[in-house]
């Protein structure tokens, strides 16, 4: 899903002169090998794939609580928290705006037909709506995103810039400072 995100923010980051010296020293790594797992495991078992993805988003709450001293990490936090809701709300899957997801160059009918491992149709009964896939994005890579997929966004562009050593502080922004204080 980030693929082009990613991709831009390394762009952003090299445009700003920055260059990759030293990972950030993320605790518990093996928690994001685990989460991955679940959710091929979601796309192999599409029936019961919304109990994989649920079981991977506590493995990802749990890698970002460990981690939760990088700010970016504490906006991942933000997206993490609303996409839960949606899915957790809904079922194990998140709902997506059927007129929003025909614009996809992608096979809606899975969805459609429950056989999705990770998406259902957003209907009237649907809980918690506004946090669900509602928004197109055109991009490189179009997709329907949800408000909690903007903040998961902006939490990787901001990683990769601090992962290219040019780190972005949005709180030392708003203290007038251009970048984020080393440790």
């Amino acid at each position: 899903m980030l693929l082009d995100v990613i991709c831009f923010s390394f762009l952003v980051a090299l445009i700003r002169g920055g260059r990759i010296k030293e990972f950030p020293k993320f605790q518990k790594i093996y928690l994001l090998v685990i989460t991955i797992g679940l959710q091929v495991c979601a796309v192999f078992f599409p029936l019961i794939g919304g109990i994989f993805i649920s079981i991977a988003y506590l493995f990802i709450l749990a890698f970002l609580v460990f981690n939760r001293e990088f700010e970016d990490i504490r906006i991942f936090m933000v997206g993490w928290f609303l996409n839960s809701l949606a899915i957790w709300t809904n079922g194990g899957k998140m709902p997506i705006d059927p007129v929003q997801a025909r614009k996809l160059p992608y096979n809606f009918e899975e969805v459609v037909n429950g056989t999705n491992f990770k998406h259902s149709v957003l209907t009237e009964s649907t809980n918690l709506p506004f946090l669900t896939d509602v928004i197109y994005m055109p991009s490189i890579i179009p997709r329907v995103i949800s408000i909690g997929d903007i903040f998961i966004m902006l939490g990787a562009f901001l990683l990769v810039q601090r992962l290219m050593n040019k780190p972005i502080s949005l709180i030392r922004l708003r203290e007038g400072k251009s970048y984020a204080a080393k440790k």
